[in-house]
């Protein structure tokens, strides 16, 4: 009887930890995915129109930053964006850790520019 009671206890715990994990590491990825896509096709665009596209999705994305936490920088065609923000994690209940996300985005150049008149 004790040994089912600890096994639910225990059962419990991981369930608490998955449904207050998993949704912030899902809006991180997310998130991550669309500064990747924002910073590749990103060639004709000022670092303040980009900057300002990221901001929208990080409010997209549940994720807690603004237009000071984040960089973005030019190297000829290729654009990096940097960013990064605590999240307090709560695994146990009523516990929280802290967790640093961060995000290093490198945007390539395209290769296709399309189909070009002969």
């Amino acid at each position: 009887m004790v040994r089912n009671v600890v096994r639910l206890l225990v059962l419990g715990l991981i369930v608490h930890a998955g449904v207050r994990i998993t949704p912030v590491f899902w809006h991180y990825v997310q998130f991550k995915d669309a500064v990747s896509e924002v910073a590749t096709y990103s060639e004709r665009k000022t670092t303040e129109e980009i900057r300002d596209r990221i901001v929208l999705l990080a409010a997209e994305h549940d994720v807690p930053i603004g237009a000071a936490d984040i960089a973005v920088t030019r190297q000829g065609g290729t654009v990096f964006v940097s960013t990064a923000w605590t999240a307090q994690l709560e695994y146990v209940p009523t516990r929280f850790y802290p967790y640093d996300f961060v995000v290093d985005v490198e945007g390539r150049e395209q290769r296709f520019t399309g189909l070009a008149p002969r």
